[in-house]
């Protein structure tokens, strides 16, 4: 017969639209695709769990702006363990792609195999569109569709269920073909004279500053706000998802948007003006606690999703519209003015980093471990601004992020809102596959990195030099450190973890591994293992005993009110 299967005709649609990495598990379903998709060009990825495939689409995304991260998965468990990557995509509003098989249609109500439950219906609450291919001849102009809407508007995760019978039937004749291409994404911008009113105001701010947030990596705008600075002179701070929007070493960028409690702390001056930047209110700005954001600041918020401004305090302007397309018209505006120097404003809340990396911390902790704080400064050392570094924990995130040296947007690699653990794997493998001249790192707590052990097989399979660097304190230390303020150490319940040596299971998986217990043993063993290019688990012993002081605000702590409230979220 000549006419394509569903599958094949689905690997070319995927391909013809600028689809060339797809992560993926086998499932029968799928087999029509993955015999297909190799011959026609794309590289498959496939992992040892399905949530690592989700993951690695999400991350995939973040690090190629203006692509759509792909992830297939089978029908029914597949399917449910692909639902947490969906959910994550589409907290952190990241274009992708995910697509499951289906048992056939004709049986359905069967008590058939991987069967039993609405997909459709279970994706919905997590994906921009969610849709069952029903008839082959649809498929093509489908799978474009679900791609056009990824990446239109407020980006965020797609999700096609492509039944057994769709997938292994035979297209006749195609109903809508599709324009060979990657969709385009809409870029809609302001007006001259609303960015006047913008420039006006950062005219009249004596403390002005912009924080970037994901909006702007996955808009490719680092090239369009290097411009801009450059001529206004604003400093300016990333969250945690935008880290390497502008270079470590930029005379504009000033280090992580969190940083910025510390003047309070400090009692320093703060910004009286903040331009939210494709940044979104909330967990990654210090929600409602005034800590990052001082309640009395101005604010100009440009963003892609109308939805944004104003969510948690109003704002002066609100701005909707593509952060490189905005920054494009405001830079050719901002050009026409003089701007004062920002220069000593700036210098001072480039300081507040250095106050951080050079902080008196002793070396080893009460247990006599190495203290997490030296540790991950040496692995940062070590592994030099050039690299890509996933983040994946809870406490351990917090030592690591105002050391970060990204040096490219999407180059630092972290949870984000929906704060699940286990995504470490699925982002560095995607991080070696979008990006194989840059070296990757994962960095990960001894919790997170047990989600998706396995995942040390598909490195080794597929030459995936990920080195993944483990802060191994023997327990889950955020939660740990929380029972023991709010409850007390006696009291102590599912935190604490064996001493595992996970750099022998990365042997035993295919990967190298080694086991570092002395400080200065560390940049040595990343040295060996950037020079081996193979994957590589460095598995460091950090001190259980050491509390990271953002566990206290996290825990719900006030020392000052010596009272506890309820952990996590901002209380009345």
């Amino acid at each position: 017969m000549t006419e394509p299967m569903g599958g094949a005709l689905l690997a070319e649609t995927l391909f013809a639209l600028g689809v060339r990495d797809v992560f993926t598990l086998h499932g029968g379903h799928l087999d029509p695709f993955l015999v297909a998709a190799p011959g026609v060009g794309i590289r498959l990825v496939d992992v040892r769990h399905e949530a690592s495939a989700g993951h690695a689409a999400e991350a995939y995304a973040m690090l190629r702006s203006g692509e759509v991260g792909v992830c297939v998965a089978t029908a029914g468990p597949g399917f449910t363990n692909i639902l947490t990557a969906m959910a994550s995509a589409y907290a952190n509003a990241v274009p992708t792609l995910f697509i499951a098989g289906g048992p056939p249609m004709a049986e359905e109500a069967t008590n058939e195999l991987q069967g039993g439950i609405n997909q459709v219906a279970m994706a919905m609450p997590v994906a921009k569109w969610a849709h069952r291919v029903s008839v082959i001849e649809r498929l093509p102009d489908q799978v474009e569709k679900a791609m056009r809407l990824a990446l239109a508007g407020r980006p965020g995760p797609v999700f096609l269920e492509i039944p057994i019978n769709v997938m292994f039937g035979r297209a006749a004749r195609i109903f809508f073909p599709v324009k060979a291409g990657r969709p385009d994404r809409s870029r809609p911008t302001l007006s001259r004279a609303d960015a006047e009113r913008v420039l006006d105001a950062l005219a009249t701010a004596e403390r002005p500053l912009i924080i970037g947030g994901s909006g702007a990596v996955l808009s490719g705008a680092s090239g369009a706000l290097d411009r801009f600075v450059r001529v206004t002179g604003l400093p300016v701070a990333t969250n945690s998802k935008a880290h390497g929007l502008l270079a470590s070493d930029h005379p504009n960028s000033v280090g992580p948007a969190g940083l910025l409690a510390g003047l309070k702390a400090a009692g320093a001056p703060r910004p009286d003006l903040v331009v939210l930047l494709g940044a979104r209110a909330g967990l990654l700005l210090g929600g409602r606690s005034g800590a990052v954001i001082p309640r009395d600041c101005r604010i100009l918020q440009i963003d892609i999703d109308g939805a944004e401004p104003g969510r948690l305090t109003g704002v002066e302007l609100g701005v909707v519209g593509d952060c490189a397309a905005v920054l494009e018209v405001l830079t050719e505006a901002a050009e026409a003015r003089d701007w004062p120097s920002l220069a000593g404003w700036t210098e001072s809340l480039r300081a507040l980093r250095g106050v951080v990396a050079e902080a008196a911390f002793p070396t080893e902790g009460p247990n006599g471990r190495i203290h997490p704080h030296h540790a991950a400064r040496a692995v940062f050392e070590a592994m030099g601004p050039d690299a890509i570094c996933a983040v994946d924990g809870g406490e351990m995130t917090a030592w690591c992020e105002p050391l970060n040296r990204a040096s490219r947007p999407g180059h630092y690699l972290t949870a984000g809102y929906l704060g699940a653990l286990g995504i470490g794997q699925g982002f560095a493998m995607a991080a070696a596959v979008a990006c194989p001249d840059r070296p990757v790192f994962l960095l990960s707590g001894d919790g997170a990195l047990g989600f998706n052990l396995q995942e040390f097989d598909t490195m080794a399979r597929h030459g995936l030099p990920v080195i993944t660097i483990v802060m191994n304190n023997a327990c889950w230390a955020m939660s740990k450190n929380a029972q023991d303020i709010v409850f007390g150490a006696e009291r102590r319940t599912a935190v604490m973890l064996s001493d595992t040596r996970y750099d022998q299971v990365a042997i035993a998986l295919g990967c190298d591994g080694e086991h570092v217990t002395v400080l200065s043993e560390i940049g040595p063993a990343i040295g060996r293992a950037l020079a081996s290019g193979r994957p590589t688990c460095i598995n460091i012993a950090t001190d259980p005993d050491v509390m990271h002081p953002i566990t206290f605000g996290m825990a719900g702590a006030d020392p000052a009110k010596g009272k506890i409230t309820m952990p996590y979220y901002q209380n009345e």
